[in-house]
C-alpha cells in the first residue's frame, strides 16, 4: 500500500496535467458548432489515414497469394489458347474433319532460390517429379517470355538452367522473316544474350523480335529484341546482341511448359543417330 501511495505521489502531477488538458480540449471542442465540425473533420481524416495504411499493409502481404492465383489462371488460359491455335491449324476441310488436341501443358511454379551473378547460374522451383515435372521442360514467365529449361528434378523441386548460364543453348528465330539462329550467353551482361549463325540473308535490324525455335516449347515464346548486330569477317553469317525480355533478377512466379510429345520426338531422333 505504501508503495502505491509513493507511486501516485511520483506521477500525480502528470495525471493532473493530462486531466486538465483533456478538460480544456473538451471545453474548446464543445464551445461552438464550428469547433465541433473542425475537430470532427480532423479526427475523421486521421482515422481514415490510419485505416488506409492498415489496408495497404494487408494488401501488400496478400500480393504473393494473388500473384500465384494469377499465374495458375495464366497457365490455364495458355493451354486453352494453344489448344485453339492447334485445332484451327489442323482442321480438315471435309465432313469428317477432326481437330487435334494441344500437346503442351502448363504447370505454375514459384521460384525458391536463384542466382544471377555467376557464370553458371541456376534456379530452383517448388515443383518436382511428383507434380509431373521432368528434365528438358521449358520455363517461361506468365507473359510468355523465355526463362530457361529444367535440367534435374527431385520429388518436390526442380533445377532450371536459365539463359544466364554459359552452358545454355537454344534455337531462335527472327519473327519478321523466320530466319533461325543459335542462342547462347557469353557471361558478359545479365541483360543480354547472343545470337549466332544468322544467315547473311536474314537482314537483322535493331528492335527485331527474336522468339524460341525449339521442340520443347510452343511457338510465340519471346527471347527478346535485337540491340546490335554485325557481319563476321568471312561475311558468311551475322551475330547479334539480344536484350532479354524477361527480368531475370525479379522472377517470382513462372510456368513450366510440358510437351507431351517430347519423349516420342527424342526416340525418333535416337533412331536417326
Amino acid at each position: 500500500m505504501n508503495r502505491l501511495i509513493e507511486f501516485i505521489k511520483l506521477i500525480y502531477v502528470l495525471v493532473l496535467f493530462v486531466v486538465l488538458e483533456g478538460f480544456a480540449l473538451w471545453s474548446y471542442a464543445s464551445s461552438s458548432p464550428y469547433t465541433e465540425v473542425k475537430i470532427l473533420s480532423r479526427t475523421t481524416a486521421f482515422g481514415a489515414s490510419i485505416s488506409g495504411a492498415v489496408t495497404s499493409v494487408e494488401n501488400f502481404f496478400a500480393l504473393s497469394s494473388t500473384n500465384r492465383k494469377l499465374t495458375e489462371r495464366v497457365a490455364e488460359l495458355n493451354e486453352e489458347l494453344h489448344s485453339l491455335k492447334t485445332s484451327s491449324s489442323h482442321m480438315v476441310l471435309d465432313t469428317l474433319s477432326v481437330a487435334s488436341a494441344s500437346h503442351f501443358r502448363y504447370h505454375p511454379a514459384s521460384v525458391v532460390s536463384m542466382t544471377t551473378n555467376r557464370q553458371r547460374n541456376f534456379m530452383v522451383l517448388n515443383r518436382g517429379s511428383e507434380d509431373g515435372i521432368a528434365k528438358d521442360m521449358g520455363v517461361v514467365t506468365p507473359n510468355n517470355e523465355l526463362v530457361g529449361y529444367v535440367v534435374s528434378c527431385s520429388d518436390h523441386y526442380c533445377v532450371v538452367q536459365p539463359m544466364l548460364n554459359v552452358e545454355f543453348s537454344t534455337g531462335g528465330r527472327l519473327v519478321d522473316n523466320d530466319h533461325v539462329c543459335v542462342i547462347h550467353w557469353l557471361g558478359t551482361s545479365k541483360y543480354e544474350v547472343d545470337a549466332k549463325e544468322l544467315s547473311v540473308y536474314s537482314e537483322p535490324r535493331e528492335g527485331m523480335r527474336v522468339e524460341v525455335r525449339s521442340e520443347r516449347l510452343p511457338d510465340g515464346v519471346l527471347i527478346g529484341t535485337i540491340t546490335e548486330y554485325e557481319l563476321n569477317s568471312a561475311k558468311s553469317a551475322y551475330s547479334a546482341k539480344i536484350a532479354i525480355a524477361a527480368d531475370m533478377s525479379k522472377l517470382d512466379d513462372v510456368l513450366i511448359v510440358e510437351n507431351t510429345h517430347y519423349g516420342e520426338l527424342q526416340e525418333l531422333m535416337k533412331q536417326m543417330e
